[in-house]
């Protein structure tokens, strides 16, 4: 009898589990798709599927973001599945340090805290000519910020390490990166930010 009933706890265990795991998939059909993006073809590449899911056309966020100009990174933190998405916002000028023609910067915003200005920007480094190979490389670099009679208002420090240690701490090339930087000072009041490269390893 004690067997029974610890087989039907068991077998009562197992169906729960198989319920629960049931209801995490989905249903979905392959959607045969053309792309075009500003009228020229973009064909999608023989890994990549479009997927049709209760009336819904699911893209993959890759092809589609770097088709569009944009960078993807991913990275799996367990639990969670982090997908990053860094493209240059057509408002936001790109500036570029003239002995580093490969490298350019894009200010997102500023932001004051105390008598601080926090600055978020994108950092991002072109492909060497004539190649596709991804290198890794150490970025430091300074922005500019000038008044409307072009005076320097104040100088701010960034780099393309990320903030957190566990996190990389370098950039590769073809990569547009998010990052911060920051300097005591109001510079909120700026009309032009120059963009000063002062370390490439």
């Amino acid at each position: 009898m004690k067997k029974f009933i610890m087989g039907v706890v068991v077998g009562g265990i197992l169906s729960l589990t198989s319920v629960v795991a049931a209801s995490e998939s989905i249903q979905a059909y392959l959607f045969p798709a053309f792309f075009t993006i500003n009228g020229q073809n973009a064909p999608l590449d023989k890994e990549y599927a479009v997927l049709n899911y209760q009336g819904h056309a699911y893209v993959p966020v890759r092809f589609l973001a770097e088709q569009l100009g944009a960078f993807v990174d991913y990275s799996d933190e367990g639990m969670y599945k982090n997908i990053a998405i860094n493209h240059f916002p057509s408002n936001a000028a790109i500036i570029t340090d003239e002995k580093y023609s490969n490298i350019h910067f894009g200010l997102l915003d500023l932001y004051l805290d105390g008598g601080y200005t926090g600055i978020r920007g994108l950092l991002a480094l072109d492909h060497e000519m004539d190649s596709k190979i991804k290198t890794e490389h150490a970025i430091e670099f300074k922005l500019h910020f000038y008044d409307a009679n072009d005076n320097l208002i104040g100088t701010a420090s960034g780099t393309s390490k990320s903030g957190g240690s566990n996190q990389k701490q370098t950039i590769s090339t073809g990569e547009i990166k998010y990052v911060m930087a920051g300097e005591v000072g109001d510079f909120s009041k700026y009309e032009r930010v120059g963009f000063e490269v002062t370390a490439y390893k």
